[in-house]
């Protein structure tokens, strides 16, 4: 009887420690792990479609019109807080503006929430991004298939 006790309390014990062990959490936060295109800045659109983001649990980064960047976020997502902006330092191209206020705004951003196929990176100004790649950079299956030819 001792035994048949001491077997049950062990099997308790042990199924106890499996309900307390959590699982270590989706380093995503919920959100997808993609390419996006940016199609908002604040209330505007974004009609040239020539900034992108790639969103990984380390950070983001993508082209704008003038440079590419990156920016290393430093909490867990969907919470924001980056490392200040990498960029390639171009100067004087004609969509600078853009670029700068996206950069400033991306700067300044807390967190992150995806929905319906919308990525939205909230700050003082919403980026608001669909998924994909804008339409110079992306290859259909055929043109892939057909490499160089």
């Amino acid at each position: 009887m001792l035994s048949r006790n001491l077997a049950i309390a062990s099997l308790a014990a042990l199924t106890l420690a499996a309900c307390n062990n959590e699982p270590a959490g989706d380093p995503m936060g919920g959100l997808p792990a993609n390419d996006y295109v940016l199609v908002g800045i604040g209330n505007g659109t974004v009609p040239l479609r020539n900034i992108t983001l790639t969103l990984r649990a380390e950070g983001v980064s993508g082209r704008g019109p003038c440079n590419g960047y990156a920016l290393r976020n430093t909490v867990p997502l969907p919470a924001v807080a980056f490392e200040p902006i990498q960029t390639t330092g171009i100067t004087g191209c004609k969509d600078e503006a853009v670029e700068q206020r996206f950069f400033n705004a991306l700067q300044q951003a807390n967190e992150m929430e995806y929905f319906g196929g919308v990525l939205r990176i909230k700050g003082p100004t919403w980026l608001i991004f669909e998924s994909g790649r804008p339409a110079d950079l992306a290859t259909d299956a055929l043109s892939a298939a057909r490499g160089n030819q």
